[in-house]
């Protein structure tokens, strides 16, 4: 290497010693962002360490702030931040920067914020290049035969998401309800498939999370990343709706200290103070900490409707050695808000049909009755040991509980002027055990190298729910005059319990190998055996109903990695899902709900840059889908659904400015059976054949502001239907717009101010029921760290 190549820095008079090096100890850096040059010579000068890199390799980079008590290679990887560039120490102990090369999927060097089992979550900039979602092994996303999509912590912090429904808005193929609904239950679609919380499609950290849909919602500011797997996935993770499942990430304690805290103001009233603590509490390195926390008090677009949320988790991890991990993690959320009531077609402004209609910023309940206050709890713990190079073991354990009060009146019908009411009042408990176990081994036989893990997982969970819901003339609520509103209060709930008791298990055991051959061929080999038991109780009648199932299910994948950055595969999966009702004429004895799933895609990692691009296309069934006979008004299990679709995604770090997020999806989703003829080819509610959304971050260093960022973006959502009896025409499409503008006071502070729905676009959404859209909402905050 010539020496005209090689930019040494050096820290008085001499280079450190091999043993010095070994012996690094921390030092307190406070840079501020700038060139990267300048940034690196700094950190060499300020910890005695030798950094070496080619001056044309870092020419152009911008560093990222380097902030708190830091080893000199610690120092470094924070300033590379997003920047398309590795770290390595050289056998003298010097730490060598240069340019990532094509096959070095992973950044590792780059990596500056985890302990233990989060290899998952240390992702720069727009763009993973693992996760362990697709595999539950720490996979590179270019070898998994299956459409996964990530929204990483700086792609969170752009766009500064609240709720998990904020924070996938932008991931194709993902549709969710307005926020109205959204803060109170994580309930979605992926595929035109529900993967809500009621189906188990909501993880956290590999583990199912919620007992039912209304067990709270996941805060955003939490997680350390959302990933999103697509299809039909019960070979790992048991029950789950053929569209998919979406893993939640916590926030994990650090290695290096980490210290922030926020407070933000806007429109309706908001005020939001947060804090993220983490560091080491040792000079050891055995344990470190992190505790993340969120105030939130705030007014909605609907009057009598607050948006108030109290968040703390606490964390601690233990590495006695190098192999051994241990993590806590606990959290506890209050949530104090109101439940946007669904309506039909007929009664939004939307409907042609004369007469008064619900006003988009009307409160239809009353003060003092509506309400949704919920206490989300968890508990839990994950453990990792390396027993050598190819054998690891990984065991997890969470203890989950919820408790939800909630009363609204539901709009019944207009007549005249008046708004006909039906009382719903609601109080629910659920619980959830869960655990997850596998051994993972690798090995080699020539030119076969196997990637073996097999496992078992065990999750029970209970749901008492005591419903109290009108369902005559007499026990409706007093009515309300839309034409000139006066709340007078309720009378009393006349209406029975006609909730239930749910106790159900589901205990499974998986297999799975990923073969690879000659390091360009990658088979995907999984099957699994799951049993599922459930008891209801019936309050009622006091009626008990059992249920047990047994189901197999498999799952083959094939991956082609091409010299030029291409990676296409073909895989098959299966998903299946018990019966979630009662069939009391055959004994409840539903079959479980079928999907599987055909696709073929192509990955795309350009060489020498930090950017992924996606496409797929998939067929997707579900069979036994359960479907009401009018005659009888009772299920009959004869339905099958069909979704067949495209998507797009791109990911990409451009440069050390740019950052740019980008998805499109056609998602053509149809009854093919179903016990009501004309239901037979109509599309599935609430799901647009075409959506589409382009998001893009850019910080102004070319313009001579370094300090300024500016990010914005557009989601688009193609028509779609509701009940074709309510109302047989399209919803109308809407495009909506947000924004972001961000300013770096110094290394500390931090100003932004935000907009969703930047132009306040007027919008409904309809599933089978109706609700407004959000309208524009206006944030600013600021940001200290130290």
């Amino acid at each position: 290497m010539h020496n005209h190549f090689i930019f040494p820095l050096l820290i008085g008079s001499c280079l450190l010693s091999g043993s010095a090096m070994a012996a690094e100890s921390s030092q307190d850096f406070s840079l501020a962002p700038g060139p990267l040059a300048q940034t690196l010579i700094a950190i060499g000068q300020l910890s005695g360490r030798q950094v070496l890199f080619i001056p044309s390799d870092v020419s152009g980079y911008q560093a990222h702030a380097v902030q708190g008590r830091l080893s000199a290679a610690d120092a470094v990887r924070m300033a590379l931040r997003g920047n398309n560039l590795s770290l390595r120490e050289t056998a003298s102990g010097a730490l060598n920067v240069q340019p990532v090369v094509s096959d070095a999927l992973t950044l590792d060097a780059t990596s500056i914020n985890a302990n233990g089992n989060t290899d998952d979550s240390q992702s720069s900039g727009y763009v993973a290049h693992r996760s362990s979602v697709g595999t539950k092994t720490r996979t590179e996303l270019v070898k998994i035969p299956q459409s996964v999509s990530v929204v990483t912590r700086d792609e969170l912090n752009d766009r500064k998401s609240d709720n998990l429904s904020d924070a996938l808005k932008y991931t194709p193929g993902f549709s969710s309800q307005p926020s109205g609904f959204s803060r109170t239950a994580d309930d979605y679609t992926l595929r035109g498939f529900n993967v809500g919380s009621g189906t188990g499609g909501i993880l956290r950290d590999g583990m199912k999370l919620q007992s039912n849909p209304y067990d709270g919602s996941v805060d955003a500011y939490g997680l350390e990343r959302v990933e999103v797997l697509k299809g039909a996935s019960s070979v790992l993770y048991g029950q789950l709706s053929p569209g998919g499942m979406i893993n939640t990430v916590s926030k994990r304690p650090t290695d290096t200290p980490l210290h922030e805290i926020g407070v933000e103001v806007g429109n309706y009233d908001r005020r939001q103070y947060t804090v993220d603590l983490g560091g080491p509490l040792d000079d050891q390195g055995q344990f470190s900490y992190r505790l993340t926390g969120l105030w939130r008090d705030s007014g909605t677009q609907v009057d009598h409707i607050g948006d108030d949320r109290r968040y703390i988790a606490p964390a601690l991890t233990w590495k006695p050695d190098e192999d051994t991990s241990l993590t806590v993690l606990a959290s506890h959320q209050d949530t104090y808000t109101g439940f946007a009531p669904p309506m039909s077609y007929g009664m939004s402004t939307y409907s042609s049909t004369p007469g008064y209609r619900i006003g988009r910023d009307q409160f239809v309940g009353e003060p003092g009755y509506d309400h949704f206050n919920n206490r989300m709890d968890t508990l839990g713990y994950l453990f990792e040991h390396q027993f050598n190079e190819h054998l690891s073991i990984n065991h997890s354990l969470r203890y989950f509980q919820a408790n939800t009060d909630w009363d609204y009146l539901i709009p019944q019908a207009i007549s005249g002027t008046r708004l006909l009411r039906r009382y719903s009042a609601r109080e629910e408990r659920s619980t959830g055990w869960t655990t997850d176990n596998n051994l993972n081994f690798t090995f080699e036989q020539g030119r076969w190298q196997h990637d073996l893990l097999v496992g078992v997982d065990y999750y029970h969970k209970t749901y008492d729910s005591h419903r109290y819901i009108s369902s005559t003339v007499a026990q409706l609520a007093p009515s309300l005059n839309l034409a000139n509103p006066q709340y007078t209060g309720v009378g009393a709930n006349t209406a029975a319990d006609s909730g239930s008791d749910l106790h159900s298990t589901q205990a499974g055991m998986y297999l799975q190998d990923q073969i690879t051959f000659d390091d360009k061929w990658v088979l995907l080999l999984g099957g699994r055996q799951d049993w599922a038991d459930s008891v209801t109780t019936t309050f009622a009648s006091g009626a008990r109903a059992g249920r047990t199932d047994q189901k197999a299910t498999g799952r083959v994948g094939l991956v082609y990695l091409a010299d030029n950055g291409l990676a296409p595969y073909v895989s098959y999966s299966q998903s299946f899902q018990p019966a979630s009702v009662s069939n009391p004429a055959f004994g409840n004895a539903f079959a479980p709900l079928e999907g599987e799933q055909y696709e073929a895609g192509l990955r795309y990692q350009p060489p020498g840059s930090d950017t992924l691009l996606s496409a797929a296309v998939y067929r997707l069934d579900q069979d036994n889908a359960l479907s009401l006979d009018a005659a009888t008004n009772t299920y009959v299990q004869y339905g099958k659904t069909r979704s067949k679709g495209v998507e797009l995604e791109a990911k990409s770090n451009l440069t050390d400015n740019l950052q740019l997020s980008a998805g499109y999806a056609y998602t053509d989703t149809h009854v093919l059976q179903d016990q009501t003829a004309s239901n037979v080819g109509k599309r599935i509610e609430g799901v647009p054949y075409n959506s589409a959304s382009l998001w893009a971050s850019y910080r102004l260093a070319a313009l001579g502001l370094p300090a300024v960022k500016v990010a914005g973006g557009a989601r688009y959502t193609g028509t779609t239907r509701t009940t074709p009896s309510a109302y047989d025409g399209k919803i109308p499409a809407y495009t909506l717009v947000d924004a972001l503008i961000s300013y770096d006071v110094d290394s500390h502070w931090q100003v932004q101010a935000k907009a969703q729905n930047l132009m306040d676009k007027k919008y409904l959404y309809c599933n089978t029921t109706c609700r407004y859209g959000d309208e524009r909402s206006l944030i600013g905050s600021v940001t200290y760290r130290w």
